[in-house]
């Protein structure tokens, strides 16, 4: 049986890390070793850990000064010891079938990454969404065979990765920056010559925390790390000579990234901020013509769809409106 190595980065979560683990421990493939990196936590979430690596021989703690979330991946890859690997978010949980079934792909695919549907779960409304994300099953494939892989979520934790891959592609989290996955996962999907995906159902949850980084109003940081990544990776795919063979799917990146996501999440927040005109100016600076992008009305739900059109309208008070509504409606729900 192969060893299957996950890695789960720890910083402050001590209401969130004990439903973690124990979702790791109930998986249904035991062979398994679960590396949990405190990385410089200020509350009890280390010593929680500690607590669980007392009782189950295959937990190994590791306690570092603090360097961030792709610091601590990084640093728990370099401790696996797995044939594979799996990157688990503190905050979040897992099916007790997530090793199983992929670890079941891998090997018959000899893929050097697997991906797989998740969940995500919006604690304070308590709203699930299934993420799908549609890629041929039961084979192996590459992005020069599906380049839609590329507009796909980005998440470091939706992948199971062969650890011999990891080490030769020299790839590793960029360190003091938000939106690390999106730095990280797509330089992956290049370099993989076989990725496998195992469809079926979603095999993690991932939790949305209000106050989250990924929900934070500091848009002059939001800025400045999106636009960041977004420049590296097209670096990346430059040197690589691929630039312009997925250019299509580069443009779509930076207007979903650099402009969709970040103007929504702005203008939820202040419909007058300078940071709306930023955003798109630095995309159109990039790409002149990316609202004509083909994978715009390709990708975009009916929802996503309305939302651009009137945030080309500079509707931005019909926008608000329609969040308002879905979150009353949520909260009717619960």
């Amino acid at each position: 049986m192969e060893l299957v190595s996950i890695v789960v980065p720890v910083y402050n979560i001590e209401k969130y890390i004990g439903n973690c683990i124990e979702s790791i421990q109930k998986q249904t493939y035991e062979n398994i070793e679960i590396l949990l990196i405190d990385d410089g936590a200020k509350d009890e979430s280390g010593a929680i850990c500690d607590c669980y690596a007392q009782k189950d021989r295959r937990i190994r703690v590791f306690h570092k000064e603090n360097g961030g979330l792709s610091d601590a991946r990084n640093y728990g890859a370099q401790q696996v010891r797995g044939k594979y690997m799996l990157f688990i978010d503190g905050d979040d949980t897992i099916s007790s079938e997530l090793v199983e079934k992929t670890l079941d792909c891998a090997e018959k695919t000899d893929g050097d990454m697997v991906f797989f549907d998740f969940e995500s779960v919006e604690e304070e409304t308590g709203r699930r969404d299934l993420y799908h994300y549609g890629l041929p099953e039961k084979k192996a494939f590459s992005v020069y065979d599906h380049p839609e892989i590329l507009l796909k979520s980005p998440s470091a934790c939706c992948c199971l990765y062969k650890k011999e891959f990891w080490d030769k592609s020299d790839i590793r989290y960029p360190l003091g920056r938000h939106y690390e996955d999106l730095a990280t996962t797509p330089r992956f999907m290049l370099k993989a010559q076989r990725i496998g995906y195992t469809g079926e159902k979603p095999l993690y949850y991932y939790m949305l925390r209000k106050g989250s980084i990924m929900h934070s109003s500091n848009f002059e940081r939001s800025f400045q790390d999106r636009t960041w990544v977004l420049d590296f990776l097209r670096g990346y795919f430059y040197k690589q000579q691929a630039e312009k063979k997925f250019q299509k799917e580069l443009e779509y990146m930076f207007f979903e990234h650099g402009y969709f996501i970040p103007l929504k999440e702005v203008i939820l927040e202040d419909t007058k901020s300078p940071w709306i005109s930023r955003f798109g100016e630095y995309v159109s600076q990039k790409y002149p013509d990316f609202l004509k992008n083909p994978y715009i009305r390709q990708n975009l739900s009916k929802k996503d769809q309305i939302m651009l059109f009137l945030m080309k309208k500079r509707l931005f008070w019909a926008m608000n409106l329609l969040s308002a509504i879905r979150k009353k409606s949520d909260s009717l729900k619960k």
